[in-house]
């Protein structure tokens, strides 16, 4: 049965990326893979954690997404969702290095700039900042 309206007319739709059957329901479009076949590892706590401590540590999305075999999509909601708070392990660092990146939302136009202080001697994230690329986020943390 569907999980949606419980339908019955139900068709195969393919496979997912990640192996099991997708099956489509012909009453409302829904698209679904069988309570059996859910071996999809993005929604399990430790593996969320996992994910995180990747994006910590200063891996890439997409790196993130292959070695985990999540998908890219899981990553950055992982990402955007997460308001993790940075401790760090000092109060006093003697060299700090500063860097910057960018992405978007939506479109090219939607740029979101991440700005973050790096220890490179503890391989630290000591803090980090969303926003436009603007002294006033910069000096927000």
């Amino acid at each position: 049965n569907c999980p949606r309206c419980q339908g019955t007319r139900i068709v195969r739709n393919g496979k997912k990326t990640y192996k099991p059957q997708n099956y489509l329901c012909k009453d409302c479009k829904r698209q679904f893979i069988a309570s059996g076949d859910r071996t999809y590892k993005g929604t399990i706590e430790w593996f969320v954690d996992a994910i995180k401590r990747a994006l910590v540590r200063g891996c890439g999305i997409r790196d993130i997404a292959v070695i985990l075999q999540v998908s890219i999509g899981k990553v950055l909601k992982i990402l955007v969702e997460s308001h993790y708070d940075l401790k760090p392990k000092r109060q006093h660092y003697s060299c700090l290095e500063v860097d910057e990146l960018w992405t978007f939302v939506g479109s090219t136009a939607n740029k979101k700039w991440l700005i973050y202080a790096y220890c490179r001697e503890s391989s630290e994230i000591v803090a980090y900042v969303w926003g436009d690329r603007s002294a006033k986020t910069a000096s927000r943390k």
